[in-house]
């Protein structure tokens, strides 16, 4: 009798836990469901793809999820034609991939894995066969990528994805490709408000004999990001490169959309006048320890970030640049009106309106939700920049300020500009100026390659060194600027609507026409 008590209560406790964990398992199912539709959508609000179709079954102990994409040919339409030829293809497929869920309260029993949490999900990428086939002349039987997540009991989670190495060569026409792989790591908070990511790609080669490569190594990014009371994301990010090598040997032309990419990836249209177009001539370009690095903090409702650029060597065929120092600051912007604006310009249709329509309507937008911003005394701080370049170092140091500003300003610009204060000193060579000068004066004077006759270049070169000769030789003399060892210093102060140059008080055009004043023009000419 007494063993058949024991064997009744044996049974009694362990189909109470089947029970409790099959409860547990079905409540995980659940809650993992809800994080998953929230990572869809983040994935759904990228530019880079466009949702074909997405799927959810929800089932007791495991559940699946499928997903179609397609690239956004919006965003990489304008370069199609630069890629190779058994690449492109690759941008018109579908892809599709298959999130495997193990429901919890140990989804990761069969992998040895003891942590509890709601879901370990694993995913899988159904591609087409000549998809699969031209990535297997790559990754071979291996997996292109794999991507695990674990869902967190408390709504949080681990996700990694990892891209393994490989070495491709075509021995016909000399191409390389070595690829050291690439893996990522994000450690997200519950509502992904969030989150610590680690990204690593050791390094990458592509060399084709007749064209040229292109190489970098030792890139890595770094992260942690979580949200300020105003509502403004803070953290910091920091990206490292060890060095990045191209060299091309053919002239190759190109015409970049550039304004369609910025939109795409700020959701702000910049008109198109940033679209370049040329060529790259054949060139050796290298860089060498790069960093960036951008931390927000936050003071009530004012946000404070500050932005660091350097990079150790940076040479274009014979001429070496560096070190780069950039440090800039930007205090005391009011967060919530940052917050607003973004929510406001979110909102500005943009299909099909003219592009001076849209400009107008973002000017709207800011004078309308961005006038605390400038109420709050915002501040511009250039810390440092300093480059070293073949004919000598660039410097700057600086601050540009806003002080008492109304709404009403606005609409009186001599009065807006009142409100600003600036310093500045700056140092550059004169042979860099005088390059830029010499570049402009090319630009604004050559026609058409197809005209008959065409300017000489050599003319047009003489008479903007000799015009910027002659001007920088009148500023020395009126010590607006300092000449001394081939290089050009100087500084700037503008305070309550008045300007100097070099401490030495300068007149705007505004206040030469005030002068003129009360006689005019023509009391001053019968003078």
């Amino acid at each position: 009798m007494l063993r058949k008590q024991r064997l009744i209560t044996a049974g009694a406790v362990l189909g109470a836990a089947l029970l409790a964990y099959g409860g547990t398992a079905y409540w995980a199912g659940l809650k993992a469901e809800e994080t998953l539709a929230e990572q869809h959508r983040m994935v759904a609000a990228l530019p880079f793809f466009k949702v074909k179709s997405h799927r959810y079954e929800r089932g007791w102990f495991s559940s699946t999820e499928v997903t179609e994409l397609t690239f956004n040919r919006r965003l990489t339409g304008p370069y199609e034609a630069m890629l190779p030829d058994s690449v492109r293809p690759l941008l018109g497929a579908t892809i599709k991939y298959t999130h495997h869920v193990d429901h919890g309260p140990f989804p990761g029993l069969s992998r040895f894995d003891l942590r509890p949490a709601r879901a370990f999900v694993s995913t899988e990428f159904d591609m087409s066969e000549s998809t699969r086939k031209t990535l297997a002349k790559f990754f071979g039987d291996a997996e292109p990528i794999t991507v695990t997540n674990r869902l967190g009991l408390t709504g949080g989670g681990e996700l990694k994805v990892n891209i393994p190495a490989f070495d491709y060569e075509e021995t016909l026409s000399g191409v390389k490709v070595k690829w050291q792989g690439f893996d990522l790591g994000v450690d997200y908070a519950s509502g992904y408000k969030e989150y610590q990511t680690e990204a690593l790609s050791p390094g990458f080669l592509l060399e084709a004999a007749t064209k040229g490569k292109v190489a970098f190594d030792g890139v890595r990014y770094l992260s942690d990001v979580r949200p300020g009371n105003t509502g403004v994301r803070l953290g910091s990010s920091e990206l490292t490169v060890n060095g990045v090598q191209l060299n091309w040997q053919d002239s190759v032309p190109y015409s970049l959309k550039l304004n369609e990419l910025v939109y795409l990836l700020t959701r702000v249209r910049v008109g198109e006048f940033i679209n370049p177009s040329g060529e790259f001539r054949p060139s050796d370009v290298q860089l060498k320890a790069l960093r960036y690095q951008i931390v927000t903090s936050e003071q009530g409702d004012f946000v404070n970030t500050r932005g660091k650029l350097d990079f150790e060597r940076f040479s274009y065929n014979q001429s070496v640049y560096g070190p780069l120092k950039l440090d800039i600051s930007a205090n005391h912007l009011h967060g919530p009106t940052l917050v607003k604006l973004d929510e406001e310009i979110g909102k500005i249709p943009f299909e099909g309106v003219e592009p001076a329509k849209l400009r107008q309507a973002y000017l709207d937008a800011i004078k309308t939700h961005g006038v605390p911003l400038l109420a709050n005394e915002p501040r511009l701080v250039v810390n440092e920049f300093s480059l070293k370049m073949p004919t000598g170092e660039a410097h700057l140091k600086g601050q540009l300020a806003l002080n008492g500003f109304t709404e009403a300003d606005l609409k009186d610009p001599v009065a807006f500009l009142s409100r600003f204060s600036a310093d500045a000193a700056v140092a550059l060579p004169r042979q860099t100026l005088e390059n830029l000068v010499v570049a402009q004066a090319r630009n604004l004077f050559t026609v058409d390659a197809s005209a008959e006759e065409q300017p000489d270049v050599a003319e047009i070169d003489n008479l903007a060194k000799s015009l910027l000769d002659a001007q920088l030789t009148e500023w020395d003399a009126q010590r607006f600027i300092k000449l001394e060892n081939g290089q050009i210093s100087t500084s700037l102060h503008f305070k309550d609507g008045k300007l100097s140059v070099n401490q030495k008080p300068v007149s705007l055009p505004w206040q030469e026409s005030d002068e003129l004043e009360p006689g005019g023009p023509e009391t001053s000419a019968a003078r």
